[in-house]
């Protein structure tokens, strides 16, 4: 499969506007998206890499791409698992514009009782190869796969695969659909300072105390199409031509365009 992408910042102050808009183009309200993020590295050579574990719990076809994502070139990749605002250690309702730029003087939140089970966490094993170079599209371009993991604890797993986990973060945004084009606008939220650890969380603290990965609050926006079979290059043609004319759609608001290449540089060196 390959992923065609633009992207856009977008400043806190327009977020909410931007979501109205977004909301109008696409006649649907936004899908809220809070997500873990593992990322592991690769510390194997290519074809060192051995079984999974639970095996049981996966498909054939998810095996057969995990197999083929976790034995080809090292690279970083990441395990995503949704979660929900109630996994955390605080159910309250908060508006995270204002508490994370530090306007907020609310009380405290109760975080005594969370409700996250991370034995019943699903996973997804996503993996994004280096974009595309030399191509004459003006769209970030990049194979891409995903399968299923098993539930729960997956670093033994994703050890016997060559690869060691190395940190976490999450990711909260606004998920819409227009047509064939999947649009995300999203941050990075850190856990607390001094609160690294070498193996995932068992626990989520308060969202409220996690701490943006961009300072200033602001936003990415990404537009996207899975394509199917990237060596069709009609539909990757037209894949690209629909990504534009959201562009142009948008180009009051926002500024669609190619990310850098080495941004999105996966390879572990």
């Amino acid at each position: 499969m390959h992923e065609q992408s633009l992207f856009a910042s977008v400043p806190v102050h327009q977020h909410h506007e931007l979501l109205q808009q977004l909301a109008g183009l696409t006649a649907m309200q936004p899908r809220h998206c809070l997500e873990r993020r593992l990322i592991f590295k690769a510390y194997r050579k290519p074809g060192m890499a051995g079984r999974i574990g639970a095996s049981q719990d996966l498909q054939q076809g998810d095996l057969q791409r995990l197999n083929k994502m976790l034995n080809g070139n090292m690279y970083y990749t990441q395990v995503v698992g949704p979660v929900s605002e109630s996994d955390f250690g605080s159910t309250a309702p908060i508006d995270r514009d204002t508490q994370m730029a530090g306007m907020d003087d609310s009380k405290p939140y109760d975080s005594s009782s969370p409700s996250y089970d991370y034995e019943r966490q699903p996973w997804k094993l996503e993996f994004r190869d280096i974009p595309e170079a030399g191509t004459r599209s003006a769209v970030t371009s990049r194979l891409m796969s995903s399968a299923t993991l098993p539930r729960g604890d997956v670093v033994e797993a994703m050890n016997a695969w060559g690869y060691h986990f190395i940190t976490e973060y999450v990711v909260e945004g606004d998920m819409f659909v227009l047509n064939d084009i999947a649009i995300f606008l999203h941050r990075v939220l850190h856990y607390p300072g001094g609160d690294e650890s070498s193996l995932p969380r068992r626990q989520l603290p308060a969202l409220k105390d996690m701490t943006l990965f961009e300072k200033s609050g602001s936003y990415v926006l990404q537009a996207f199409i899975i394509v199917q079979d990237g060596s069709n290059q009609e539909t990757m043609k037209t894949a690209s031509q629909h990504l534009f004319g959201l562009r142009e759609q948008l180009k009051s608001a926002v500024l669609l365009e190619q990310a850098d290449r080495l941004s999105l540089d996966t390879r572990a060196k």
